[in-house]
């Protein structure tokens, strides 16, 4: 297995220029995403509509972004909630608005990004209460977001992917409509202490020079989690719940070079030992984060056009 070499690239640029993981600074590393994020375009002519607004969190007020292609249907439409990654602790709807318009166009529906409340100042379970709110407010109010409650999906990457996984846990246990489908790319699936990580495993093999690092996991696990408890609240670490029977279909994405390979695979084997219908797709050669550089690394874009295709028989338009 060898390095893509557009990823090698992407990460000479980040040893120059550092990653938001490099410092155990949450304003720092805010700062650093907001330097590698893109402009928001304006007007953008492939889309009927994008607007901000508001929804109803349990903190108030909570942000998303709407995208609805030009060929997506004002009403009934396929709908994807999309939460976006940075470790709890930083990204935004316009670090991830890239990725959001890419898989809107590619899967011809409507994506929702959420602005969950992040870490430090709001530790676990707020991003999980924002990212289940925002599920339960669009399902139930679905008319006025144009979309179609029984084609409603649930995505993200990274913390987004682990924010993704919850929520069919928590319709599950709350008796509530499953979404149709999960789409988890490189997402955390275990807060477990990376000092205790298995010989030989991703974290370890990953530890440095891939983007995300050992330390820069430990780093986020303490400023996300209020404890080592929470580590094995199946709510943080969806890879903690006990019987994954009856979950929506899943397509989970990783990257060769990402040290949280070992646990998306494990909940991967796990979904589908439960007869969970679940498909994982690796790129051998990407490193954490990958998805996001679209225009930069080829495969960003051929990932995103694989989930297309099972989003696309996951809304029944294919």
């Amino acid at each position: 297995m060898a390095l893509d070499p557009q990823c090698r690239a992407m990460l000479d640029v980040v040893a120059e220029n550092g990653s938001p993981f490099d410092h155990e600074d949450p304003a720092k590393a805010r700062e650093m995403m907001a330097a590698t994020t893109r402009p928001v375009p304006d007007p953008d002519k492939r889309f009927a509509d994008v607007h901000d607004a508001h929804l109803t969190g349990p903190a108030g007020d909570m942000a998303y972004r709407y995208f609805r292609p030009n060929d997506t249907p004002e009403t009934l439409a396929p709908c994807i909630i999309y939460y976006h990654g940075g470790g709890m602790v930083f990204g935004t709807i316009d670090s991830h608005d890239p990725i959001c318009r890419a898989i809107a166009l590619a899967a011809d529906c409507v994506v929702i990004s959420i602005d969950y409340r992040l870490a430090p100042e709001d530790k676990f379970p707020s991003a999980v209460d924002d990212a289940w709110a925002a599920y339960m407010e669009i399902r139930t109010h679905a008319d006025n977001f144009g979309v179609d409650r029984n084609r409603i999906a649930v995505g993200g990457d990274s913390a987004g992917g682990n924010l993704a996984a919850v929520i069919p846990l928590l319709a599950k246990e709350k008796g509530v409509h499953q979404p149709c489908m999960q789409w988890l790319v490189f997402p955390v699936t275990d807060w477990a202490d990376t000092n205790h990580a298995p010989a030989g495993g991703t974290i370890e093999r990953f530890a440095e020079g891939y983007l995300l690092t050992q330390k820069g996991i430990a780093w986020i696990q303490r400023e996300y989690l209020n404890s080592d408890a929470d580590r094995t609240d199946w709510r943080a670490s969806p890879l903690q719940y006990q019987d994954l029977s009856g979950l929506a279909p899943a397509l989970i994405q990783t990257a060769g070079f990402d040290p949280l390979k070992d646990e998306a695979d494990a909940y991967a084997a796990r979904l589908i030992k439960a007869g969970v219908e679940a498909e994982l797709i690796d790129y051998p050669g990407m490193i954490h984060g990958f998805i996001r550089a679209i225009g930069v690394v080829d495969v960003a874009q051929l990932a995103i056009d694989e989930a297309a295709v099972v989003f696309r028989k996951a809304f029944g338009s294919s």
